[in-house]
């Protein structure tokens, strides 16, 4: 293994997988509006679900977005209505508690990601497949053959990713208590559900 390729892997892992992203956002969100003990499976669906797409790019993936490079639109463009009908949720209930002073957990309008659910996502999610191709391809020379880089960039990114999108989901935690009932939950959903839209603004635009 050159080591040399090796840290840059690592320092590449936790750069990438710590800036705002879908997965991030949703976890944060989930983590906000649920509590982190509710949003685990969500956050292990991404894990699992990352580590599949890292696998499939580096055993070839990138090969059949190469000879289709119109798939990426294609995911773009599903991963963008995806998280718009998620921030539809979050707008539903900032107006609700602008109108009321019910808890949210009286009247939940949502629920937190199935971990099937995450793991699924990921294959839509622009920037975990974009992400996964171009570690395959930057970090080819990592190992002489295709299981052991699968093995070695899928780990690397797993536990980056662990930290994370914890750290992500932890702080939304930490907003959980503001976002129970009244105007300063209106205030929270809203923002969440703008940063969303912003988002899929990216994943397609971007």
């Amino acid at each position: 293994m050159d080591k040399t390729l090796f840290f840059s892997l690592v320092g590449f892992a936790f750069i990438s997988s710590g800036t705002p992203g879908p997965n991030n956002l949703l976890l944060m969100s989930s983590g906000a509006l649920f509590g982190w003990r509710r949003t685990i499976p969500h956050l292990a669906g991404v894990l699992l679900g990352f580590a599949v797409v890292m696998a499939s790019a580096v055993l070839g993936l990138g090969t059949l977005v190469g000879r289709w490079p119109w798939l990426i639109a294609i995911v773009r463009v599903i991963g963008a209505t995806w998280l718009i009908w998620m921030s539809l949720h979050f707008f539903k209930a900032a107006i609700r508690d602008a109108n009321t002073e019910a808890r949210m957990e009286d009247a939940p309008l949502s629920r937190p990601l199935k971990m099937y659910e995450a793991v699924l996502f990921q294959w839509v999610n622009p920037k975990a497949i974009i992400l996964a191709i171009s570690s395959a391809g930057a970090y080819i020379a990592i190992a002489d053959f295709a299981w052991q880089r699968a093995i070695i960039i899928g780990s690397v990114f797993f536990v980056a990713g662990l930290i994370s999108c914890s750290t992500w989901m932890v702080a939304g935690n930490a907003l959980n208590r503001y976002m129970s009932s009244g105007r300063s939950a209106a205030w929270m959903n809203g923002g969440m559900g703008l940063l969303i839209v912003a988002t899929a603004a990216i994943v397609l635009f971007g």
